[in-house]
């Protein structure tokens, strides 16, 4: 067989292991070659000194050094490298300016191609792929950790929640003290029953059958893109759901307003503000609640814990008490707080975020799915247990008043 040498094109096509029979073949080739090229050397130098082809007459050692030369020379020819024998690639490197100006006079560009580099190989398909795909960025959970969650049963309850609590507009405690014959004062004591409906958050995502089939890992990764974006929904309304419509009652639409009186406190900050909040708290019900938790944006907690005095020293160093109540939802707005007792907040859902699939009007003939993402919950913080919470929605406002 008659070895020939292939090109680019036609190495790029071949299989890994016809590279490995055709790089074979080539160093046969190209030994045989040179081994030729070392016996014409000798013949050639055996003409030219018939007194050493005798085999009766030694070889001086100048002659043996002129033949190691020869050779020299000749592989040299052969690698293209430096030697007294000029090769086709170095004349054409040594006279191109002259070759281009030639051409060029006739009217004819000569083109000189450029380096090979790894960029001379396009789609490469022994790039190293990495596994898996990027996940993409989300708030992080933190009000829907912090209350408690009570899973409810598929039943007959008409997705509602009833309860009974107290009346509080009707409500009043009237002890006092009594003189003697006098007549003692009445409270009033009113219960009323709540019924509050369940709420709905979801997602679809339309999705071709060849997706499904020919893409599964991508395809996996949708079920958890359409699953993370009703999280993500819940979680802004645990914190800011209006409760109208078809909105869940959020913590900020579910608890009264801190109302700030001036304190005369020097330089109030955050800290100063969650003490006054807490104390308003407890100090009507303190035998009821123990607020746990401070819930504020990044950027207003930073505002609390990057405080420093005259000698920049941090206020709040990381071993501070406050660390521990503290509560990084972004979901809320900045410039605004929520001081509570989380034991008196309650989730109550039914199940977690179910994913399913399903057809909408043509998407049969269409070959289409319909990704779909839902879950039902509500937040409740009873009347009676309101007073368990604060929330301060201008805090500059409130620390201006705090400082007068």
């Amino acid at each position: 067989m008659v070895f020939t040498y292939k090109t680019e094109a036609e190495l790029t096509a071949m299989t890994p292991e016809q590279r490995d029979i055709y790089g074979q073949q080539k160093r046969e080739f190209e030994g045989k070659a040179t081994q030729k090229m070392i016996d014409d050397a000798l013949e050639a130098f055996k003409t030219a000194n018939p007194a050493a082809a005798a085999p009766e007459l030694p070889i001086s050692k100048e002659e043996v050094a002129e033949m190691k030369e020869t050779i020299a020379q000749l592989k040299e020819a052969q690698s293209g490298g430096p030697g007294k024998t000029t090769t086709m690639a170095s004349e054409v490197k040594a006279n191109k300016d002259a070759l281009k100006q030639t051409l060029k006079s006739d009217g004819t560009e000569v083109v000189l191609k450029a380096d090979t580099t790894r960029s001379s190989i396009a789609n490469n398909y022994w790039r190293v792929g990495l596994p898996g795909i990027g996940q993409l960025d989300r708030v992080a959970r933190a009000l829907y950790d912090v209350f408690r969650k009570v899973m409810l049963p598929a039943g007959s309850h008409n997705g509602k929640i009833s309860y009974v609590d107290w009346d509080a507009d009707t409500t009043a405690k009237a002890a006092a003290m009594v003189a003697e014959g006098g007549t003692f004062p009445e409270s009033t004591a009113t219960f009323e029953t709540f019924d509050i409906s369940l709420k709905k958050v979801g997602d679809t995502l339309p999705v071709t059958e060849e997706f499904f089939e020919d893409e599964v890992l991508a395809a996996a990764e949708l079920e958890r893109f359409i699953g993370a974006n009703v999280e993500s929904k819940i979680d802004d309304q645990i914190a800011n759901g209006p409760g109208t419509g078809d909105n869940i009652k959020g913590l900020l639409a579910s608890v009264d307003e801190y109302t700030p009186a001036a304190s005369g406190i020097v330089d109030a900050n955050i800290y100063d503000l969650i003490t006054k909040v807490k104390g308003a708290i407890t100090s009507a019900a303190g035998s009821k609640y123990n607020p746990n938790f401070t819930a504020m944006n990044n950027s207003t907690i930073n505002r609390l814990l990057l405080k420093k005095d005259d000698n920049n020293n941090y206020q709040f160093p990381p071993s501070h008490p406050i660390f521990r109540e503290i509560v990084e939802d972004n979901s809320l707005a900045d410039n605004v707080l929520v001081v509570g007792d989380s034991r008196f907040g309650t989730i109550y859902e039914m199940g977690g975020v179910t994913i399913s699939r399903g057809m909408v009007n043509t998407q049969f003939v269409k070959d289409m799915l319909t990704l779909k993402a839902r879950k039902r919950l509500l937040f409740l913080i009873r009347n009676s247990d309101k007073s368990g919470f604060r929330k301060v929605s201008d805090i500059s406002t409130a620390l201006t008043t705090l400082a007068s």
